[in-house]
C-alpha cells in the first residue's frame, strides 16, 4: 500500500503564488496592448494615463476624456467614418486589442502559470 501525504496550505500557496504572477504580466500586457489601439495625440495624455487597477485583474484611463473616448460610437452617428489621426487606433480600443490577442494573452498566462 502506497500512502501519500501533503500539505494542503503549501498547494494553495503555490496555486495562489502562480495566479498572480500570470495575472500581474496579463495586467501589464492588455496594457500595452490596449495603448496600441488609442487614438494618440503628440503629448500622448491618454495612453500616459493607462495603469493597472490596484490589486490587478483590470486596467483603466485616467483623464477626463477616457470615457468619452472610448465609447465614441454611442455618441456620433457614424463612428467609422471618424479618422483618427494615428492610423489603425480605435474608439472601443481595449475589444479591438482583445479581438487581435487574445490567443497571445491565454499563451502568456499559461507560460507564466506553469512557471
Amino acid at each position: 500500500m502506497v500512502t501519500i501525504e501533503f500539505d494542503k496550505n503549501v498547494v494553495k500557496k503555490t496555486i495562489a503564488t502562480r495566479v498572480a504572477r500570470a495575472q500581474a504580466a496579463l495586467d501589464i500586457q492588455v496594457l500595452k496592448d490596449d495603448n496600441l489601439e488609442i487614438p494618440q495625440t503628440n503629448e500622448r495624455t491618454l495612453q500616459r494615463s493607462g495603469r493597472v487597477v490596484d490589486g490587478g485583474g483590470a486596467v483603466e484611463w485616467d483623464t477626463p476624456y477616457a470615457r468619452r473616448q472610448y465609447y465614441l460610437d454611442e455618441e456620433v452617428e457614424d463612428p467609422a467614418a471618424i479618422k483618427y489621426t494615428t492610423p489603425g487606433t480605435h474608439y472601443k480600443w481595449h475589444e479591438w486589442a482583445k479581438a487581435k490577442k487574445m490567443k497571445q494573452w491565454e499563451a502568456l498566462v499559461n507560460r507564466e502559470y506553469s512557471k
